[in-house]
């Protein structure tokens, strides 16, 4: 379950293409950040776009390895349900073409990642597996959350060890073959500044905890009653003395629990509404009512308010030096890749579906 952060958006992965572990175990940090807006996928969305897949006829084979109707239908399916989320079964059957098109190329370029991670003899330890796999679930309040979330994506645990293992893999090879990337100059910092004012444009924020007394869509209306009546007397004990930071800590059921309950800055439209309209009503150090969404009852309280204002150059520094060097990293893995479809042979179908 997410709680009420919005993702403030992923990186583009676009060209880089970087095969479906990759691709997936960036969508799943995303996922499961905390706090998250749910928008919800149901798995339906990958079921639209399955309609359409094969078995075991070849769509491209990539240095005499075959990539099958199937695999692709598989690949296609997990694009959906992350680059899709929000979207119906129709419009998801409407970017069919685009969605098969992109499967392909990932899974030419897992499959060519994975040659030359096997030619380098590049090697994963099961125990960085486990650590970034509990890493993921720590990121969930709950093991059967974990459980849900990857089930709709269409994935089982053991599906999901396998990704993040070949992830890992590719990881370790192209920080082999991208070197370090080279630190922009002050001119170049300026210069993006500059071009790219309206990116620093803030707007008004609000600085937060909060408490979530979760509600599962299973849940009976005894059962909500109940957990309503939890959150009102955690309210009382708050307002009677308790440590806000604390008593998250020990309570919540957000993953913010982590960092008792704080969820640092937002603005307008990051959270379900509900939760914004109490939390931006809010002054300094005053703490809301129960609210209610639909993840459940939450307790609210604001420590620190911002008006909307330019941020300044100084300010934007480290977060465009982070940028330019994203770019910087973009390439390098570009012309890697670049590099190995020139050196391999990738012979597609006389007529595959969807492919120019």
């Amino acid at each position: 379950m997410r709680c009420t952060f919005a993702g403030s958006g992923s990186k583009v992965i676009g060209k880089l293409a970087l095969a479906v572990a990759v691709v997936l175990i960036a969508s799943l940090a995303l996922i499961v950040s905390a706090c998250s807006k749910e928008k919800g996928t149901s798995g339906e969305e990958g079921g639209a776009v399955a309609q359409q897949r094969g078995s075991d006829a070849m769509v491209v084979k990539v240095d005499g390895k075959k990539i099958t109707e199937d695999m692709v239908g598989k690949e296609m399916d997990r694009l959906a349900s992350t680059a899709g989320a929000g979207a119906n079964p129709q419009q998801l059957a409407q970017m069919r073409d685009v969605l098969r098109k992109q499967a392909i190329e990932n899974m030419i370029n897992r499959t060519l990642l994975d040659q030359a991670a096997g030619k380098e003899g590049v090697a994963v330890a099961p125990e960085q597996v486990t650590a970034r796999l509990d890493e993921i679930k720590r990121s969930f309040p709950s093991e059967q959350e974990f459980t849900q979330r990857i089930s709709a994506m269409g994935m089982t645990t053991q599906d999901l060890e396998q990704e993040i293992e070949t992830g890992l893999k590719f990881e370790s090879l192209l920080s082999r073959h991208t070197g370090e990337v080279k630190p922009p100059t002050d001119e170049e910092v300026a210069a993006f500044y500059d071009t790219n004012r309206s990116r620093f444009q803030q707007p008004e924020r609000v600085h937060a905890r909060h408490i979530l007394v979760s509600v599962g869509k299973e849940d009976t209306p005894e059962q909500k009653a109940e957990k309503r009546a939890k959150a009102v007397k955690i309210r009382a004990d708050l307002a009677a003395g308790a440590d806000f930071a604390t008593t998250a800590a020990a309570v919540s059921d957000c993953p913010s629990k982590q960092q008792g309950g704080d969820l640092g800055f937002f603005g307008r439209g990051m959270m379900v509404p509900a939760f914004e309209s109490a939390a931006f009503a809010l002054k300094i150090g005053e703490m809301s009512d129960v609210v209610e969404t639909d993840f459940g009852y939450h307790i609210i309280t604001v420590l620190e308010r911002e008006d909307a204002r330019e941020v300044s150059l100084q300010e934007a520094r480290q977060s465009i030096i982070g940028s330019l060097e994203d770019q910087q990293k973009q390439a390098a893995v570009n012309s890697y890749i670049q590099g190995l479809r020139t050196a391999a042979k990738i012979d597609y179908a006389e007529s595959p579906a969807g492919q120019e």
